[in-house]
């Protein structure tokens, strides 16, 4: 693992579509720094951002069953509550 997820939250509209195996696989996928969809200055702004502590992680993955399905890791070192990472639709931001 790359980095810690911290709490892990699903949007209510997420966790009804897709199941939790599903979730949990791009789960894995993004805390080992594949960030699936995203453009090579993306990527890089992720390396730098989970290297350094410093910033948010964003990733973004097009699956064939549910459409594009976003994580994103808030305040990788918040101070005394660690990071939380988000599990959305793009509509659902």
């Amino acid at each position: 693992m790359l980095h810690n997820l911290g709490r892990v939250v699903a949007t209510a509209a997420l966790a009804a579509a897709v199941p939790h195996h599903q979730i949990t696989a791009l789960l894995d996928r993004h805390a080992s720094g594949d960030w699936g969809d995203l453009d090579e200055d993306d990527k890089a702004a992720n390396d730098e951002a989970a290297r350094t502590g410093d910033g948010r992680l964003f990733s973004s993955y097009d699956t064939p069953d549910y459409g594009k399905i976003w994580i994103i890791t808030n305040d990788i070192r918040r101070e005394g509550k660690g990071p939380m990472t988000t599990v959305l639709f793009p509509d659902d931001y």
